[in-house]
């Protein structure tokens, strides 16, 4: 008799297997009386999962570490980082220039405190050397009141230094032309002996100065009387150094002695009581030229910049500092200058390529930090001390206004370029392949980041915002690289990479 249907799907689901009947069950098989179960050739999809792990640069404040190869610089050192400052551990607004209403025609600004004996105050004076007409001029208040002092004129920008004379305040200029006193009235007193004085600095009431010509001598003036250099054993006199260290550039006075910087070398003069009994030491000798117009007095220590590098002197010994700089700067003709509690170093970077001073340094002599500034060409500084506190001031190329130094991250309002960007790392498992899953970035400003492996990389854009910021990335590499930029202000905190190994 013929099946039916349902009777055929009957028959189909009862069958002999090796002499056992089985049982249709639900699933992907079948499961025998022994309760076995079967597979019917339909393989079960596994899905494996990754453990992500995170990449963080908690502290930043390692800045820029341009000696090291950049594949073995952890994630949170910097290859590059230029216009911005990472002292806070997040990265903000690098140095720059604000704008004055000073004239640039003016190359070197001095400011001194003179009192009044009528006013019975003190007044807050400046004098100005003008570069165009060789003058002086000076008063207080803005500069478009001051006027020139009159007889007084230098070829070049003079050195100075403030002192009380015969019971008034005055202030001492010195150049090739001899000495200027200028009182408080902007009068001028000229000194005709007075050496060819290109550095001075004032020690136990003398002041003691590096003269041009055979710069083989430290000259000194009378005790109380900086005007009067007659060579004579009750009056002034020189103390000449001999050895291989070259010419003598600067002296200093700092720690109870006076320090004489020479091409490649330091030496020290004890100057006190009568000349007789003067003395000299050598303490230092340089394997590159020191960079005279670089040495500064900061603090408890002297602060130069050296051929080979920049250099801490604390009156005994010598140390390099900021050596993870090394190999930035070339020559050229740098300055340096301390102010508010920091070294300001302008020099010559190895890619520029007309020799101008184009980097800024700003140092902090007690954490050695250093804050890298390009595209800054500052030619000049001039420290003011005001009771209201210190500002400095600086002259810079293509500018016709002095700036004074901030942590603006702009010239004149002109943004400076600020990038940051981390070494090639390979987070710290070389062995691996990895998948560049997402980047987290806290930034209050606009800004881009760059995310680059060995295999390529993707550019992002972040909106200033107070909640962290999340984008895709899905690279491919064992290395990556991350590069924030911005041509407006910074301000970005811990910088994240998810990945995960393959």
């Amino acid at each position: 008799m013929e099946q039916t249907g349902g009777e055929k799907f009957a028959e189909f689901g009862r069958r002999a297997t090796n002499g056992r009947r089985t049982e249709r069950v639900r699933g992907f098989g079948r499961r025998d009386k022994l309760g076995e179960r079967r597979d019917m050739g339909k393989a079960r999809l596994k899905v494996v999962r990754r453990q992500a792990a995170r990449a963080f640069a908690q502290d930043l404040s390692r800045g820029m570490n341009a000696k090291r190869d950049g594949r073995v610089l952890s994630f949170g050192e910097a290859e590059i980082a230029y216009n911005v400052s990472a002292e806070s551990g997040a990265l903000s607004n690098g140095y720059g220039l604000s704008s004055t209403v000073i004239s640039s025609e003016y190359e070197r600004i001095f400011f001194y405190s003179a009192y009044d004996e009528t006013e019975k105050k003190n007044r807050e004076m400046y004098l100005a050397y003008n570069g165009t007409d060789g003058g002086i001029y000076g008063g207080e208040g803005v500069p478009y009141t001051w006027t020139r002092v009159r007889g007084v004129t230098f070829a070049s920008a003079p050195v100075g230094v403030q002192y009380r004379l015969a019971g008034e305040d005055v202030f001492l200029l010195c150049g090739r032309e001899g000495m200027a006193v200028v009182h408080a009235s902007l009068s001028a007193v000229t000194v005709p002996n007075a050496p060819d004085i290109t550095s001075l600095t004032m020690h136990n009431e003398r002041m003691f100065a590096t003269v041009g010509g055979r710069r083989n001598a430290v000259w000194f003036s009378d005790d109380l009387d900086p005007t009067n250099w007659n060579p004579d054993p009750e009056e002034g006199g020189f103390v000449e150094l001999e050895g291989e260290g070259g010419r003598l550039n600067r002296v200093v006075s700092f720690g109870g002695y006076v320090y004489v910087f020479r091409d490649y070398g330091i030496a020290r003069i004890s100057a006190l009581g009568a000349q007789s009994d003067f003395s000299v030491s050598g303490l230092f000798v340089s394997s590159g030229r020191i960079y005279a117009d670089t040495v500064a007095v900061c603090g408890d220590r002297i602060l130069f910049l050296a051929e080979d590098g920049l250099y801490a002197f604390d009156g005994v010994s010598t140390g390099r500092i900021a050596r993870h700089l090394d190999g930035l700067l070339a020559g050229g003709n740098p300055i340096g200058c301390y102010s508010a509690g920091k070294y300001y170093l302008s020099a010559c970077s190895r890619e520029s390529v007309d020799g101008r001073n184009d980097m800024l340094w700003v140092v902090d002599p007690r954490t050695k930090e250093v804050t890298v500034c390009k595209g800054i060409y500052v030619t000049g500084f001039s420290p003011v001390t005001k009771a209201a506190g210190e500002m400095l001031l600086a002259r810079a190329d293509g500018l016709s206004r002095i700036g004074v130094v901030k942590r603006c991250g702009h010239v004149f309002g002109v943004q400076l370029h600020k990038e940051w960007r981390s070494g090639m790392t390979d987070l710290g498992r070389p062995d691996a392949r990895k998948i560049i899953r997402e980047i987290y970035i806290d930034t209050k400003y606009a800004c881009t980041v760059t995310v680059r492996t060995e295999r390529g990389g993707k550019r992002f854009s972040f909106l200033g915002k107070d909640e962290v910021q999340k984008r895709r990335v899905n690279l491919i590499g064992t290395k990556v690289q991350l590069c924030i930029e911005t041509d407006g202000d910074m301000g970005v905190a811990r910088p994240t990479v998810l990945f995960s190994s393959l």
